[in-house]
């Protein structure tokens, strides 16, 4: 006994030691690569062109890493750039007044990290470069391989140009999604639901292997709704008949680079190197580095100030909802219905703060979670204006926190609605025990125990559950009632899970204005009657001093995703997926469509 109590000091010892040595460790190395990793100051040539390199996740909130992030790109000297949306299109702006800002140069293909870079967003994007464009500015784009987000930015340029080898796979959306019902019945993982919403599909995957009908219809309507859009925008700034483009993408896989010419959709077929004269036409040459006079658009962002607001002390704060709520803190990529909450408090309680735009990317999530953050969205309103700003998604969950906003802006794109609920509780009885693990219980009351994950819910707890789902649904449609003026007999009818488009859920008066996130500011901003008012981010993205704190309080900052492709990609953010169903109760206010699934 005494010496197996010898072993286990020794290795509890070693384990201690060792996690000191990786702790310092990490330390000296955060200490000596992140100098490295800082950029030296930007030099701005007095007349260049600002080259806008897409190959970066476009997120709404600002971006910040944790410290192994940074640590591992510091080393690698590798990773997937994160921008603000704001900033980026402030910068847009900028340029367009810029005198030193000749024109614009867009490549590369987009990058999606946490709901990133999606199409409600790059409409914003682009109208951002369809007016760039009327100060008489060129844009000018150069793809290799094309995917049909990139082609609808870079459709707005004045010239495209095509690599003679390149691909451009600008033939449709569509939506792949993942049923694990089978999987589970292999590997012995039960799961157990109730549903109130003829349309809240958010259980499928766990219960059967296919889209149901209710399901399929109104992917259908979201993806044709979508696509219907892009395609208007493309074949305006292309000039081609929308028609025609019907034709053209639905006869085609994917365009090589002469059918892609033949068709329109590019005006040159040619080289980078073939291009650097006519770009230096625009903006002189760079003799030093035997190209171009350029300027990125990352440090541009930095050379610049690009806030787009003017200092004063009275602020807008806009509060970013981006990701799935969860209950509790939840880590950097959800919305953690405590944090969040206590954001909005403190912005509440803030006298310099005026007014407050809530900018929602988030498909909704655990039930108990979004009424802890509507309620402070609630007192919020009651001291201050408050405006919704909603992004490619804001449903479910996501409609929950928003509803009682003043206003409620929305892209045509923006997926919305779903106002429906589901409860969903997983068990692992038959995988234990095929494993030889079982167990037994004791309790003092019939449920005492209930919420255990160890055995499936018993007849008379899973008619609580729907009980309480069924209790759920009826504050959803009480809650939007009440916020929105509208009847809950109507309500049902355009609720019951089903997901709109903004250009949809305008009609049916769960929208009130077609609009981005600059139009949300100006109107908070009205709201409150400020003519001078600065901007504020909450988060504000991390710097140096929050990384060591973070280390030293043993805590992560906002983390990407790891960048994997194809089919692991797919499989890594379903998995994380699941990470999200963390209600208390089981209830959840979740649509049925994992939205990174979207192409």
């Amino acid at each position: 006994m005494w010496r197996f109590i010898q072993n286990t000091f020794s290795s509890l010892l070693g384990t201690l030691l060792a996690l000191g040595i990786l702790a310092f460790g990490g330390l000296f190395l955060l200490l000596i690569f992140i100098p490295f990793s800082q950029e030296p100051a930007v030099n701005l040539p007095d007349d260049a062109i600002l080259v806008v390199d897409l190959s970066m996740s476009i997120n709404d909130k600002p971006p910040s890493k944790t410290i192994d992030q940074v640590i591992s790109e510091a080393i690698s000297n590798s990773e997937i750039i994160q921008v603000s949306l704001r900033k980026l299109i402030n910068a847009i702006k900028y340029a367009k007044t810029d005198n030193d800002i000749k024109g614009l140069y867009l490549t590369g293909s987009l990058q999606s990290i946490n709901f990133g870079s999606g199409y409600a967003a790059m409409t914003e994007v682009r109208q951002a470069l369809l007016d760039f464009k009327t100060s008489g500015k060129p844009i000018h784009a150069y793809m290799v391989n094309a995917m049909p987000r990139d082609y609808f930015v870079m459709s707005c340029a004045d010239t495209i140009y095509m690599n003679p080898f390149g691909e451009l796979m600008f033939n449709g959306l569509g939506v792949e999604m993942m049923f694990y019902a089978n999987a589970f019945e292999k590997w012995g993982i039960g799961a157990q639901s109730v549903r109130v919403g003829t349309f809240k599909a958010g259980i499928e995957p766990y219960m059967q292997d296919h889209m149901s009908e209710e399901n399929r219809e109104q992917t259908m309507v979201l993806i044709e709704g979508i696509w219907d859009s892009m395609a208007a925008e493309v074949a305006e700034s292309r000039g081609i008949a929308l028609d025609e483009l019907g034709r053209l993408v639905g006869s085609n896989r994917s365009f090589d680079a002469n059918s892609a010419k033949e068709g329109g959709l590019v005006d040159e077929l040619v080289y980078f190197d073939e291009i650097l004269n006519t770009l230096k036409e625009v903006a002189g040459d760079d003799q030093e580095e035997r190209t171009f006079a350029q300027i990125d658009i990352a440090s541009y962002m930095e050379a610049k100030s690009v806030s787009g607001s003017s200092r004063s002390d009275n602020e807008v704060a806009v509060i970013y909802l981006e990701g799935v709520i969860v209950g509790g803190e939840g880590n950097p990529n959800q919305v953690g219905g405590d944090r969040i909450a206590r954001r909005i408090r403190d912005v509440r309680l803030d006298d310099d703060v005026k007014a407050v735009v809530l900018r929602v990317n988030c498909p909704g999530g655990g039930a108990q979670a979004a009424e802890i953050i509507q309620r402070e969205v609630r007192l919020l309103k009651e001291t201050k204006p408050v405006v919704a700003s909603m992004g490619y998604v804001a449903a479910s969950g996501g409609y929950w926190v928003s509803t009682y906003s003043n206003r409620i802006f929305a892209q045509e794109n923006t997926i919305t609605g779903s106002i429906g609920v589901y409860g969903l509780i997983f068990n692992v009885q038959e995988i234990a025990n095929n494993f030889g693990i079982t167990w037994d219980y004791a309790r003092t009351h019939e449920y005492a125990g209930s919420s255990t994950i160890t055995r499936p819910q018993t007849e008379a707890e899973l008619k609580q559950l729907e009980e309480s789902t069924a209790w759920y649904y009826e504050k959803f449609l009480e809650k939007v009632a009440e916020s929105r003026g509208m009847e809950i007999e109507f309500l049902d009818t355009v609720g019951q899970g089903r997901t709109w488009l903004g250009k949809d859920a305008i009609k049916h008066g769960l929208v009130d204005e077609i609009g981005g996130l600059d139009a949300a500011i100006e109107h908070a901003a009205e709201l409150a009657k400020l003519e001078d008012y600065s901007i504020r981010d909450y988060p504000r993205g991390n710097n140096f001093d929050e990384l060591l704190s973070a280390m030293f309080e043993g805590r992560d900052l906002d983390v990407s995703v790891d960048p994997a492709t194809g089919f692991i990609r797919k499989l890594q953010k379903d998995l994380e997926w699941l990470k999200t169903f963390n209600d208390p109760q089981g209830i959840y206010l979740l649509p049925e469509i994992n939205f990174q699934f979207f192409k």
